[in-house]
């Protein structure tokens, strides 16, 4: 049973390294594998308010969303031999991967819940700086590394763990967002351009 909260750590920061050293470093080069995250998926969601329309495409093909499927598919595969001797370490990894791109798709596909349940990830396509705010299922290695920035002060997460309805108790003890976080400004509105008459 162990394993289970070993598991949600664990995929946490893989989520946080993968997110920053491989989709943001590795992806800044187009041509790479890993470049259809930057440039692919940070544009469409800029240009469409945090709405990622290419998420309508079977989820499979070779575009960003289907190499996101494939690289979690990818991912699960190698952990499969440590079913036998870590069950809910690795089944909870198996729940990580695919509780990731349900919500990952569900916040591009529906920005208001994505803005109200993954706060983080809206601050980290929609904020001044898209090198912060790793993290997309949970904010808990944001806060660990450093890396949470809130673009207002009034919109964010109620605790570090980015759970909704804590109890009181467990609330009270955690540190509280804008001490582990920094407010960075928003970005300015951009312009839209007036359609053709």
């Amino acid at each position: 049973m162990l394993g289970i909260p070993v598991g949600l750590v664990t995929a946490n920061a893989v989520e946080w390294v993968v997110h920053k050293h491989m989709l943001h470093g590795w992806g800044r080069k187009r041509g790479t594998f890993w470049a259809f995250h930057f440039h692919e998926h940070h544009r469409a969601v800029r240009e469409h308010d945090f709405h990622d329309p290419n998420y309508q495409r079977f989820p499979l093909g070779l575009h960003a969303q289907g190499k996101e499927a494939w690289a979690l598919m990818a991912g699960a595969a190698a952990v499969a031999p440590l079913f036998p001797v870590a069950p809910f370490f690795v089944g909870t990894l198996w729940y990580s991967a695919a509780n990731y791109y349900r919500v990952h798709k569900r916040a591009h596909q529906d920005p208001q819940w994505g803005r109200q349940h993954l706060r983080w990830h809206y601050d980290h396509h929609m904020g001044r700086n898209p090198n912060a705010n790793w993290c997309v299922t949970r904010p808990w290695f944001d806060y660990v590394m450093g890396t949470r920035e809130f673009m207002t002060a009034d919109a964010h997460e109620d605790n570090v763990l980015g759970l909704q309805r804590l109890p009181h108790w467990l609330a009270r003890r955690l540190p509280s967002p804008t001490r582990r976080g920094r407010l960075m400004p928003a970005p300015a509105p951009r312009p839209r351009h007036a359609k053709a008459a």
